[in-house]
């Protein structure tokens, strides 16, 4: 097996020209900065925390750079200087709608070859969603300067009530765009609403969405990759000795890997196992390894006698569910995943 890659995905500021519906930063109450933002040399701290974190676990590092909206980190060049001079996977969670014909230069001049910019739907339910009647032209744009700036994109879609049905709407126009890639990624309800939330998916939807893609991935074969990133498709994962192998050495060895082999940090250096899991666990500062290691979340996350316990579930090796939606909708993030669609393949 190749190595593996630990992951940080990181907060660069909460500052947004946009104001998603579905945002943390809305459950979290504010699309500005409030908090006290890492500072440079914090943040290049924590980068060769995790080069050497990772290197001495024999894993490859990569960090995420997201926001709000990263294009709007004054000293993000920088930033992205020092992660190219370091050797660490750099790639840019973006809206798209900054990212100028010089922009996607100078970013693609630093070391980013792939970024990943979000469309929710066609022009009019994105607009509605991001509550700007540009945010739709100028992602299309922005996609379009990164592509001619040769940065691989991709697309994201978060599925919800309100753009289940419009993916091949969005493979289309991440396509004639020059996208790379498109996905979709399951929609994390409020911690107030859980199940009730009025974007939250069932699994009836979502089993009925992945069913769907796995042919729209047959139909645009060729033209642009229908990518299957969400980790309840490990649901659909057929046996073969890798994942037999794990099950009888009880080891992890993919699917939600909170706990494992990822952190998020957000712009004020609080860290959580999962940007889709809000536990605090520490702040960056205490370092990768001792919050891996030591901290009790991550060490129950890792625990796969007791998931397999809670969620009555033989997929723990390979699967695990979303431990943020199930800590969202159950309150209990070692609980089995509500939108789990292992019963619906069976009838």
């Amino acid at each position: 097996m190749s190595k593996r890659h630990f992951y940080l995905q990181w907060d660069s500021t909460d500052d947004c020209n946009l104001k998603c519906s579905h945002c943390y930063h809305g459950d979290e109450n504010s699309h500005v900065q409030k908090k006290k933002i890492l500072n440079l040399e914090e943040v290049t701290s924590m980068i060769d925390d995790l080069k050497l974190t990772s290197e001495k676990w024999n894993m490859i590092p990569r960090i995420a750079i997201s926001g709000g909206e990263p294009l709007m980190r004054k000293d993000l060049y920088k930033i992205l200087e020092y992660t190219q001079k370091n050797q660490v996977l750099t790639n840019l969670l973006t809206n798209g709608t900054l990212l100028t014909k010089q922009k996607a230069k100078d970013i693609k001049e630093r070391g980013i070859n792939t970024l990943q910019i979000s469309l929710d739907g066609n022009k009019d339910t994105h607009n509605k969603i991001r509550k700007q009647y540009f945010a739709f032209d100028c992602a299309i744009e922005g996609i379009h300067h990164a592509t001619n700036a040769q940065i691989g994109t991709v697309v994201s879609m978060t599925a919800t009530k309100e753009n289940k049905d419009q993916f091949e709407e969005v493979i289309n126009i991440a396509y004639n765009a020059g996208a790379d890639k498109v996905a979709f990624k399951t929609y994390v309800p409020s911690l107030e609403l859980g199940s009730n939330d009025p974007l939250y998916l069932d699994k009836y939807e979502i089993y009925g969405m992945i069913k769907h893609t796995n042919e729209l991935t047959k139909k645009y074969e060729g033209k642009i990759q229908v990518l299957n990133s969400d980790v309840l498709w490990q649901i659909l994962e057929p046996s073969n000795p890798i994942i037999e192998k794990a099950k009888k050495e009880n080891k992890f060895v993919w699917g939600c890997s909170a706990g494992f082999r990822s952190l998020s940090v957000l712009s004020d250096g609080i860290v959580y196992p999962c940007r889709r899991l809000p536990i605090e666990i520490g702040h960056i500062s205490e370092g990768i390894e001792k919050l891996v290691v030591e901290n009790e979340v991550m060490k129950n996350l890792r625990d796969l006698n007791k998931m397999k316990e809670n969620t009555l579930c033989d997929k723990v090796a390979h699967c695990r569910g979303c431990r943020g939606i199930a800590y969202a909708v159950k309150g209990d993030y070692m609980a089995k995943d509500p939108m789990c669609y292992k019963d619906l393949i069976k009838k």
